[in-house]
């Protein structure tokens, strides 16, 4: 069999951005899980979150190494995030700021960092203050494996951490609401470690394939027995740290497979993830709760929230585009997606 290439991970990245964001509104359609139990990619469809983490840090690895500068990689980073973002939090909190429950000062601090989150782990949009978070100290860790390689290894650090933040009461009671973001670092440090080897276009022998397969099917079967019963009976982060092997040879596997799927539905798919980051914003608090209440089923509320979804993040993707229409250093911005 043939080499399975990294650098498919990079070649691929909008079609596997598109389909973690596929997966991740099936999940939130999902509701009562037991409705969908024989639906795997609904039921642990949030990996989608450890994938768009993983391809993030191979994309900042990229970005970084062309152009190791602070002021140019927070500018171009957030440039991408934040219009968006301002956008949508303004239409969500302004108006419950009119109505009297969170006052002006909590609005702004809402609309800057989405406060709610940091303080009471509001998980609206909880994706949003955790990737720019992670944008913040991503240039640090790449400065520091660059120098000192043997850090690399921190990864593990921040699972022993995640363990820490759930058993250990002092750091329980000071970070455990922030568990949901605690057990994603190691996956995002795994995508800045591997963008190397992306970079560089190295390779996983054909044979190993079916190692692959193993450990996509073990995880995953892993996953689907947390969701189905056991969520309550252990912490969260045990599932997502199966969710580390998960997402990554979902990610290999999946890459290899784009490379014998026809062009249209990999545009299709690409499609989805150039407007990851209006999608991820849109579809759940503006669409999905809005139709959960007809009762529609599955299947129909599904699409349903995905036409709708969108039809309407792709409008916020084009009005933000001519908004930030602005050169930053004559490079154009980048086509791909949210997390890049």
């Amino acid at each position: 069999m043939k080499d399975i290439e990294l650098s498919w991970l990079s070649k691929h990245r909008s079609p596997l951005m598109g389909f973690a964001m596929l997966i991740i509104v099936m999940f939130h359609v999902c509701g009562m899980r037991h409705e969908t139990l024989w639906l795997c990619l609904a039921r642990c469809g949030n990996v989608g979150v450890d994938m768009f983490l993983f391809l993030s840090g191979i994309g900042l690895w990229f970005a970084w190494s062309k152009r190791p500068g602070f002021r140019h990689f927070y500018l171009r980073r957030y440039r991408r995030i934040y219009p968006a973002w301002l956008i949508v939090a303004a239409i969500y909190y302004i108006p419950k700021c009119i109505d009297g429950k969170i006052d002006i000062g909590y609005t702004i601090l809402e609309l800057l960092v989405n406060w709610g989150y940091w303080e009471r782990q509001e998980l609206n949009f909880w994706f949003i203050p955790t990737i720019l978070a992670f944008y913040a100290v991503a240039p640090l860790y790449m400065r520091l494996i660059q120098r000192h390689t043997q850090y690399r290894w921190l990864p593990i650090a921040f699972m022993l951490l995640s363990l820490l933040i759930n058993y250990w009461l002092p750091l329980r009671q000071c970070l455990g609401y922030l568990e949901i973001m605690f057990s994603r670092i190691p996956i995002f440090l795994l995508g800045i470690n591997m963008g190397e080897a992306v970079k560089s276009n190295r390779k996983i022998e054909g044979s190993t394939i079916w190692l692959l397969l193993i450990i996509f099917a073990m995880s995953l079967f892993a996953c689907v027995n947390f969701e189905d019963g056991l969520r309550h009976r252990f912490p969260l982060f045990i599932e997502r740290w199966a969710y580390i092997p998960l997402s990554v040879t979902m990610m290999l596997l999946l890459s290899w497979l784009f490379e014998h799927t026809p062009k249209l539905f990999l545009r299709s798919l690409a499609f989805i993830g150039t407007i990851s980051l209006e999608l991820y914003l849109i579809h759940v608090e503006f669409v999905l709760k809005n139709i959960k209440p007809y009762h529609l089923g599955y299947w129909p509320t599904l699409l349903s929230v995905l036409a709708i979804s969108v039809t309407l993040a792709w409008i916020l993707n084009k009005t933000v585009e001519k908004l930030t229409s602005f050169n930053i250093n004559k490079r154009p911005p980048s086509p791909d997606n949210f997390v890049a």
